[in-house]
């Protein structure tokens, strides 16, 4: 993985979408904490959840004290989509992320999605935000336990055939940066998602705290 990218060798722009396209930390917070309560365990803060999300998610889930002794990841992974799928269409793009979108677009970069989000969920919800037409494909996962995406990563770039050294992973989480790492793209980190800052930083990579400040860059 890079220290940064050059935006004149970048053909390809790969995003993930929850915390980075889509705004849905307090949604998911709010989820979270509904399923923290039914199990007698105490409530997460925006920022404690922040400083302690990550995949697999399985394993975050034994961070906040979930054990997995009377229960599967599917039967939480259930749990937690019954609150937050029915909300998650009024959660917005974040500010600032059209603007990146169309600026890749008219400078002739091809540009995908890669999501630990549930495949059918995600195309509807990029249909729902009208965005679909800057993508060639979108790439989720076959269930909705939000394990690793380096397998659909590596189907994505043999599906269209990506040359890494020529594509940039747009992210929020560490996991991200893995996926980049094992795939062999570039990474930028956008800091307003699931992660904060503090825990970005430390990975080496470019990490900003706005799409403003990200477009800027470029």
């Amino acid at each position: 993985m890079g220290e940064g990218f050059a935006l004149s060798a970048i053909s390809y722009v790969i995003w993930d979408f929850n915390g980075t396209l889509i705004d849905d930390l307090d949604l998911v917070v709010r989820t979270v904490n509904v399923q923290l309560s039914k199990r007698g365990l105490p409530n997460l803060t925006t920022d404690a959840y922040r400083d302690v999300f990550g995949f697999p998610v399985q394993d975050y889930y034994r961070r906040i004290g979930v054990t997995f002794e009377n229960e599967t990841m599917a039967d939480l992974s259930e749990d937690f989509f019954a609150d937050y799928a029915p909300a998650l269409k009024a959660c917005p793009l974040h500010e600032g992320a059209l603007d990146v979108l169309r600026f890749f677009a008219e400078t002739g970069r091809r540009q995908f999605v890669l999501s630990a989000m549930e495949q059918e969920m995600l195309r509807e919800m990029i249909d729902h935000l009208q965005i679909e037409s800057f993508f060639e494909g979108v790439y989720g996962l076959a269930h909705q336990e939000g394990d690793s995406k380096v397998t659909r990563a590596c189907e994505l770039l043999a599906d269209f055939a990506i040359d890494p050294a020529r594509a940039v992973f747009i992210g929020d989480t560490d996991h991200d940066a893995e996926v980049a790492d094992a795939i062999g793209t570039s990474i930028a980190l956008i800091g307003k998602g699931h992660q904060s800052i503090a825990r970005l930083r430390p990975i080496g990579c470019p990490v900003y705290d706005s799409y403003e400040a990200f477009r800027a860059d470029l």
